[in-house]
Formats: structure tokens, C-alpha cells, sequence
């Protein structure tokens, strides 16, 4: 299977249909030009934005200045925490030509999205991310530059993608004989995991048997990890993923990724997604275990993990700087011509932008040059009773209305999560981190306040350390400073183990102390 997906995504000439229909978009994504998408909205169709954003609406479409138009063609508003933004505030934009029943189609694309760059200032990291893939012989969508427009108003730059779809599944896999999932936000394969395309089972019946698999990969018959889920292809992805930095990602964040489960055995495939913030750590480590639900059981196997430091070797030629800057300096140059209109503030910011991201290219293949020679990583030291002080933590915003900052509480320092408004649905936020581990049972504790903390009466609501299936005791309401902790137990050899400090209610603030949160090991 991997050899077909080589063919017919990154072959040393790219194959132009799939058996006897040909692909349109293919020329016009090798081409990269800077396509101007001019949307229209009568103004019911706009408050219609406001009230119901993730709904379609009707809108007419302008395709580089056609004075025609394209009329009611399907818009709808995306992006998660991170990117998303109000339909008055630049927003990212899903387009499907044919929703009403249109018959247009944008070099053959009937859907596509107009991402609208918000945490990449270059506009051009979800264009590096899939071209690695893609030279690696990994299926990714195919990205173009855009300059977007709402109701007369330029929005500037944007990123055109592929969506993913009926469309692209027919291009990469030749048939719609199975199941593709979105992974949705901050979401596992043991969470209900909505089905987008594909004639497979609608019970989720796939998803169930992998999580299975994963509890158990070292089961017999039909129903073992290696007989469901292509694992080649699998260290492929982690490795790429974790190459490029692409810490949002599956492995890392269980966050931007699509799954195909083909009827073909042993095909099941993940698909890269949201890669807008690559390279923002150019030392992130490649040798730590992820702690995705599928990554955590092929990493967890020794053969897989030999398996997985050798492609890390095999691919470090895809990530030499040189011929990826050349290609970026070269789409750049179409963009920056494209924004003069912008000014040339505009221009020279992005410039700026451009160069801060071929400088992190180079740093972080120095950096991969180093790591995947470098011997396993040994689990986290205790010494006696003393316990380990962690001092990084990722902010994850994992609904909309969250904020997460590093803010004091009367000179205190300390990291902050807050509703910014209230509401009657669930606003959740967090602050991360991922240790390895050896086998024994562990102590999380850290000093927390809060104020407002509104939970939805649940039982897992409101303020908690969280440890995978172990939950501390919870605060809500008011709350002084008071000192929170969470028990849980590594029944594997070793293990890399996510650490939270959350916050899931309506409304409410929450502080933690910084350099208060410590991790005690109890059966030493």
C-alpha cells in the first residue's frame, strides 16, 4: 500500500488522474499561483455567520477579479482555539462549491478552505509541512497561496488547501471503501470521532477494534494492532511529525490529524493536518515517547521503536535546509508581489516573517543532525523522598473562550486559565506536560487559586491535576491558595506520561503558583 500512496502522491513524476479520471488541481497546485477569492454575503447571510458560524450559509464567489461571480456556493466559518476568529475579524473560511447545488469548481476542487494564517505569520508553514510529507512519499493535502476578501474588504494573505475529502480519497487511495475521521479538537481514537467521508460502518465499530488493539498490541488474530493499522506508514507519520516540530499534531497533542481505515487489512492510516506552527521549537526532542493512544502502543514495542529511530535517520535528508529554503524564498517572492497592494509595511513584515522561518528550518536540522544519533532517553531521577520540580508547561486552549497566560496574582507568579465569557457550554483550558517514567506509582502536586469557577456539575468539572484517568480533588468558586495533588500509577516498563493542570467549567479564572508544581515518587 505504502508504494501506491508513493506513486500516486510524491512519485518522481506526480500521476495526474486517478485510473482514467484526471486531476484538474494538479497543475494548479505545482504552479502556486497567488489565487485571489473574493466572498459576498448579503447581510442576513453574514448575522447568520455571527449566530451559527460552523453553518453553511450562501454566499456568491469572485475568482481573481471575475466580475460574474460564482452564486450560492456554501461558506462556513473554521479553525479551533488557536486560529479561529469571528466572521467580522478575518476569519478562516470552509468553501464547498457545490452545497446549494452549484456546478463550479475551482480547478476541479468542489471543496477547499481558506485558512487564514492567524498563528503563521509567513503563510507558508502549511505549505512546508505537507511538501515534507509529500517528498517523503507520506499522502498529505496539497496548499496554495491565496489573497482573501469579504464584502469588498482585502483580508490579505491566506492559505488555500485541499479539504479533505470524497475528492482527495479518490485521488490517494483510489476508492471510498472505508472510513475517514476528523480528529476534531484535542481529540483520541476513544472519543466519538466524526465520520466525514467513505462507505464504511457508520457504529464506529474501526475505531473501537484499533483502541482495542492499542490496549493490547501484542494480541493474536484479525483484531492485533499490526493487522488493522499500516505500521510502516504509522512510524512514517510520527516521525515526520515529530521531525518537523509539529508539536499541535497527533502524537504530541492528539489535536489536528484525519484517520483512514481502508477495507484493505492492515491499511488503517493517519493523515497530517493544522500544520501552521511548525518549527516553533527547533530543539523539541524526536526520542520522546508520545502519549497519543496509537503512538504510545507502537512506540511501546521494542521492534517498533528500533524501527522508528532508523526512518528518523532514513528521513533527515528530506529536512536539509537548503532545498526547502530555495522553494520557500521562491513562493515567497510570488506573495510578497501579490501584497503590494497591502503596502509595503505589509511586505516588509512578511519578509521579516519569511526569514524567521528559514532561520528556524536550519536550526532545527542542526538539531536533528544531533538528536537521532543520540542514545535512548532515560526515565525521569528521583532521589529518596525529594521530589522533582517541573518547571515547562504548554498552554493548550481546548475549546473556544479560553485564555491561557503567564499573569500574577499579587505579585505572585503564576500561569493563568480563564473563561473570556461566559456561556452554557463546557470552556476548558489547560497547562501540559510530558515526563517519561518508570514503572511505579507517582504523586502530582502543585499550589492553585481560583475565583468564579462555574462547573457544569459533572463530576470531573471545575479545577483538578489530572494524570490520564487519575483526577485530583477538584476546586470551584472562590478559593484562596491551597495546595492540589494527584496520585496515579506507570504500570510500564516506562512510559511518557502527560501531566495537567486544567480547568472544565461555564465561566471562572484559576491561578497556579508558578515553580509550585512538583512530582513525588512513593515507592522508593
Amino acid at each position: 500500500m505504502k508504494l501506491l500512496l508513493s506513486l500516486l502522491v510524491c512519485g518522481p513524476a506526480v500521476v495526474a488522474q486517478v485510473g482514467s479520471k484526471p486531476d484538474p488541481a494538479r497543475k494548479f497546485f505545482a504552479d502556486g499561483p497567488v489565487v485571489e477569492v473574493a466572498i459576498e454575503l448579503d447581510p442576513a447571510e453574514r448575522q447568520n455567520l455571527r449566530d451559527r458560524p460552523r453553518d453553511y450559509v450562501r454566499a456568491t464567489l469572485r475568482i481573481d477579479g471575475d466580475e460574474q461571480g460564482w452564486p450560492a456556493v456554501g461558506v462556513k466559518l473554521k479553525c479551533a482555539a488557536g486560529s479561529f476568529r469571528k466572521v467580522d475579524e478575518r476569519p478562516g473560511f470552509t468553501v464547498n462549491l457545490g452545497k446549494f447545488g452549484g456546478s463550479e469548481r475551482l480547478h476541479g476542487l468542489k471543496r477547499f478552505h481558506l485558512n487564514n494564517g492567524r498563528q503563521d505569520d509567513s503563510r507558508m508553514s502549511e505549505w512546508v509541512g505537507p511538501e515534507v510529507f509529500a517528498a517523503a512519499g507520506y499522502p498529505a493535502p496539497r496548499v496554495g497561496p491565496a489573497r482573501g476578501g469579504l464584502d469588498g474588504e482585502d483580508l490579505g494573505l491566506y492559505v488555500l488547501r485541499e479539504g479533505y475529502d470524497k475528492q482527495f480519497l479518490l485521488r490517494v487511495f483510489g476508492d471510498l471503501e472505508g472510513s475517514l475521521y476528523d480528529g476534531g479538537f484535542c481529540m483520541d481514537i476513544d472519543r466519538d470521532l466524526e465520520k466525514d467521508a467513505g462507505t464504511g460502518p457508520d457504529d464506529r465499530s474501526d475505531l473501537a477494534r484499533l483502541r482495542r488493539a492499542c490496549l493490547d498490541p501484542d494480541r493474536d488474530g484479525p483484531d492485533r494492532l499490526d493487522a488493522l493499522l499500516d505500521v510502516d506508514m504509522f512510524i512514517d507519520f510520527m516521525a515526520i511529525e515529530a521531525m518537523l516540530g509539529h508539536w499541535d499534531g497527533y502524537c504530541q497533542n492528539r489535536n489536528n490529524f484525519r484517520l483512514w481505515f481502508s477495507k484493505e487489512a492492515g491499511a488503517t492510516c493517519f493523515l497530517p493536518h493544522g500544520m501552521d506552527q511548525l518549527y516553533g521549537d527547533v530543539d523539541a526532542s524526536v526520542l520522546e515517547h508520545p502519549s497519543a493512544i496509537v503512538a504510545k502502543a507502537v512506540q511501546q514495542t521494542p521492534s517498533w521503536r528500533k524501527r522508528y529511530r532508523a526512518r528518523l535517520k532514513d528521513l533527515l535528508p528530506r529536512f536539509k535546509p537548503r532545498p526547502l529554503i530555495t522553494k520557500i524564498k521562491a513562493r515567497a517572492a510570488k506573495l510578497q508581489k501579490s501584497m503590494k497592494a497591502l503596502g509595503a509595511d505589509a511586505v516588509r513584515a512578511h519578509e521579516n516573517a519569511v526569514r524567521d522561518l528559514t532561520r528556524r528550518i536550519d536550526q532545527r536540522y542542526r538539531h536533528l543532525q544531533k538528536e537521532v544519533r543520540e542514545p535512548e532517553p532515560k526515565p525521569l531521577a528521583f532521589r529518596g523522598e525529594r521530589p522533582v520540580r517541573l518547571k515547562e508547561w504548554r498552554a493548550a486552549g481546548e475549546t473556544d473562550h479560553v485564555a491561557l497566560k503567564k499573569r500574577s496574582y499579587g505579585g505572585t507568579p503564576a500561569l493563568c486559565v480563564e473563561a473570556t465569557s461566559a456561556g452554557s457550554r463546557e470552556r476548558r483550558g489547560a497547562y501540559r506536560t510530558t515526563v517519561l517514567l518508570a514503572r511505579g506509582r507517582y504523586r502530582l502536586t502543585a499550589i492553585a487559586r481560583c475565583e468564579g469557577v462555574e462547573p457544569l456539575g459533572v463530576d470531573d468539572g471545575g479545577v483538578r491535576l489530572v494524570v490520564g484517568d487519575a483526577r485530583g480533588e477538584a476546586l470551584s468558586g472562590d478559593q484562596k491558595w491551597i495546595e492540589l495533588s494527584c496520585e496515579f500509577e506507570v504500570s510500564d516498563y516506562r512510559d511518557s506520561v502527560e501531566l495537567r493542570l486544567e480547568m472544565r467549567a461555564r465561566d471562572g479564572k484559576v491561578w497556579f503558583r508558578a515553580n509550585s508544581m512538583q512530582l513525588y515518587r512513593l515507592d522508593q
